[in-house]
């Protein structure tokens, strides 16, 4: 779930979160970095906790060796020793590897991951289910209704017809961003009316569609 920075700029007051279980498998291609969901609060002594399968890995502020997490407020690039984004950096010895992170979350930075951060609850789809029948049979279904009658010896001929529903949309509920827009795209069609010539061949001056001869 993604949240704001949680500063109130008034008291200068973090509304601090403890955020803990949260996990990340490590990349397998350089650069071996993970994003946390929140930006880590930094602390003395360090409050950010980093495990892989039941093993702490240890913090440090250079380049890390196996078993070792770099987090980016020891880098100091800004010169503000308190900047960071929540970016961790590992060893390409620990590539692959799954990690669980507890720390003091400050809130959240927009990035790429918004589609998947951004929570939102939607109300269902206001439109109701309809159904007409159809006269003659489309060129291509979803589904079928009944049987036809099996056996060369079966005096019953079936009658095919059709029938056009259309369903309610999208059910409410929470979606991310990406979830939404790709129920949306996955729902998505478009209708083609086609104006269809064909010749003639009979006599008849009522417009009948015979074509079989005079």
């Amino acid at each position: 779930m993604i949240y704001d920075y949680r500063l109130d700029p008034w008291n200068n007051v973090l509304d601090i979160h403890n955020i803990s279980g949260e996990r990340h498998q490590i990349p397998t291609t350089s650069p071996f970095t993970v994003r946390l969901l929140e930006v880590p609060q930094k602390t003395e002594p360090t409050s950010l906790s980093v495990t892989c399968n039941g093993t702490a890995m240890t913090e440090v502020a250079a380049t890390p060796e196996q078993g070792q997490f770099f987090p980016d407020y020891r880098a100091n690039v800004t010169g503000d020793p308190n900047w960071n984004r929540g970016e961790l950096l590992f060893n390409a010895e620990d590539a692959g590897k799954t990690i669980t992170v507890s720390y003091r979350g400050m809130g959240t930075l927009i990035d790429s991951r918004l589609p998947d951060q951004l929570q939102i609850p939607f109300t269902g789809s206001q439109q109701a289910d309809r159904e007409t029948n159809l006269s003659t049979a489309p060129n291509s279904w979803d589904s079928q209704e009944g049987s036809s009658p099996k056996g060369s010896s079966h005096k019953k001929k079936p009658i095919y017809g059709g029938k056009f529903r259309r369903h309610r949309g999208i059910p409410a509920g929470t979606y991310s961003l990406r979830e939404i827009l790709q129920k949306l795209i996955n729902l998505s069609s478009s209708t083609e009316f086609v104006r269809t010539v064909r010749e003639c061949d009979c006599n008849c001056s009522d417009g009948c569609s015979d074509d079989t001869g005079p």
